[in-house]
């Protein structure tokens, strides 16, 4: 492929791949393995659930088929509010909304309505399916979006008014088969799948919109870069309704047939106890994880002989923790994966064997079919011993952000995807992570914008001004932190502002530190310093 043909357009996914959309793929592993395990989770019940490939095919075939009896059309998208605590029909529900011929767009469960409803507004949703223990959230959305014609409730005795019992779906249980052709048999790779949300520098969410063929080469470059086997069975924690759950861990294991384990929530007794008894091969996690793990003690008296690989991303995992783990899971290979949603999220890989030689570095060669370089402000590649900015290409890379053409042209320029990530290159072309062009913060594997917060604490009346950056943290990996200016005369606590932004975020994304100071730091432009603010932080010198 010339440059030309890069910068013109997209790379589309090469042609000798067979199956070109999600549904095709799924049917493809059905047919291939169809009494193999493709999902061990819980279910909305609180059951543990096991189900092969052709179950779930089944399953979601039924889904399809009652989605379309209730009014949804191609090409509409489907909000999913569903948590690991429903795992098994999270993804009955996900590959169900595809055979739908829609486009999934799954929303963090531990937001609050009004986040919600800014999520559903920006995708125009004609649906929601939500856990019982969302009906209030859910409901008070669908009155606000005048889109959405159709909630389905997943568990529960007692449906809310107005939506439809997951279990009323046409033939919806894992035992049930469905004939005749369905909404979405007529797919095309170029359809879009899945819109997923990710935070913007701006404090205004970003949808990135995805292809079917986008999440295909995904789940192909995601599922070689670890070497996924037929026979693994791979488990981690990430939430489903994320990239890393619903493209990391589902693509990798649909890809190579393997089995896929939702833990329902990280806890450290619960995790060993299920990697034992799934005789997990495959664990991924966030460094946070790994930390508490170790920690813990107890993972030394746990049976992990059937964990032969261990991958942690989301955040760089501090080289201690890497050096204890080999020292702990004797013989498990250590894989540092780092990429972002709008890259599929495929990005860049560090295998086991450079994980001690290049401690810290989050990998020198790109995933399968994904290419990388690294370039300064003007553009030019950056060679050993120098620091730039990381750009993907290829077929993993997304299509844009949803109504936001500005955002799309300032991340997807000549054919690359800028990260906004630093990265610094060694003299063998080992990467190592700097720092963020953005300003995210990601607290224990969660993105938050400093802007989303800060527009809540101008809301609050004693707030003048507000700046909130990411501070290190030993397990989190980073931490909020909120400086504040408050108004002539005016007095706030921290408890009290805590609580103010309790009621209107998400509870990772309310600061856990507030600093009050006269003023912040700005340049000439009036941009507010935030590197100052975080060296002030790591030096101690902020009173608060």
């Amino acid at each position: 492929m010339t440059e030309a043909s890069v910068a013109a357009g997209p790379v589309r996914l090469p042609a000798e791949f067979g199956e070109r959309t999600i549904v095709a793929l799924l049917r493809a592993r059905a047919a291939a393995r169809p009494d193999a395990p493709a999902v061990a989770a819980r279910d909305a019940r609180g059951r543990w659930r096991r189900i092969t490939y052709r179950e779930l095919d089944l399953a979601s075939d039924a889904v399809a088929r009652g989605l379309a009896a209730r009014g949804l059309r191609r090409g509409e998208r489907v909000a999913l509010m569903l948590s690991n605590q429903a795992g098994l029909e999270a993804t009955v529900a996900y590959y169900g909304v595809h055979k739908a011929g829609a486009v999934n767009c799954p929303i963090n469960t531990r937001f609050t309505a009004r986040e919600v409803r800014e999520l559903v507004e920006l995708c125009d949703a004609s649906a929601v399916i939500f856990e019982a223990g969302l009906s209030a959230t859910a409901t008070t959305v669908a009155g606000q979006v005048r889109s959405i014609r159709l909630l389905v409730q997943v568990g529960g005795d007692n449906p809310v008014a107005g939506a439809v019992p997951w279990d009323a779906l046409p033939d919806a249980g894992v035992d049930s088969g469905v004939d005749g052709r369905l909404p979405g048999a007529d797919l095309t790779e170029d359809d879009d799948a899945d819109w997923l949300f990710t935070s913007g520098t701006t404090g205004v969410p970003k949808c990135v919109m995805q292809t079917h063929s986008i999440c295909v080469a995904d789940a192909y470059s995601l599922s070689r870069t670890l070497q996924v086997r037929p026979d693994d069975v791979w488990q981690s924690a990430f939430p489903v309704f994320t990239s890393a759950g619903c493209h990391f861990a589902s693509f990798s294991a649909l890809w190579a047939g393997a089995c896929n384990v939702i833990e329902p929530a990280f806890d450290v007794t619960s995790t060993l106890e299920l990697l034992q008894a799934e005789r997990t091969t495959v664990y991924v996690n966030v460094p946070t994880c790994y930390i508490l793990l170790l920690d813990s003690g107890l993972i030394k008296d746990a049976d992990l002989s059937s964990v032969r690989m261990m991958d942690y991303g989301g955040a760089v995992m501090p080289p201690v923790i890497i050096s204890r783990l080999f020292e702990l899971v004797p013989g498990v290979e250590l894989y540092q994966t780092y990429g972002l949603t709008e890259a599929g999220p495929s990005g860049l890989y560090l295998p086991s064997e450079f994980a001690l030689s290049k401690l810290g570095s989050v990998g020198r060669d790109p995933s399968p079919l994904v290419q990388c370089r690294v370039v300064d402000e003007e553009g030019n590649e950056v060679g050993p011993g120098g620091a730039g900015e990381i750009c993907y290409r290829g077929p993993t890379i997304m299509k844009g952000y949803h109504k936001n053409p500005d955002a799309t042209a300032e991340v997807l320029r000549d054919g690359w995807l800028h990260s906004g990530d630093i990265v610094r290159v060694d003299e063998d072309g080992f990467k190592y992570h700097v720092d963020r062009k953005k300003d995210l913060i990601v607290r224990g594997g969660f993105n938050i914008a400093p802007a989303e917060i800060e527009r809540v604490l101008y809301e609050h009346p004693a707030v003048l001004d507000a700046a909130v950056v990411g501070v290190p943290h030993d397990r989190l990996g980073e931490d909020t932190s909120a400086h504040v200016v408050l108004r002539a005369g005016q007095r706030a606590s921290a408890d009290e502002l805590a609580e103010f932004c309790r009621e209107r975020l998400a509870d990772f994304k309310v600061p856990r530190r507030y600093r009050f100071v006269d003023a912040l730091p700005r340049n000439p432009t009036g941009k507010v310093l935030r590197r100052e603010l975080r060296e002030q932080e790591r030096a101690g010198k902020v009173d608060g």
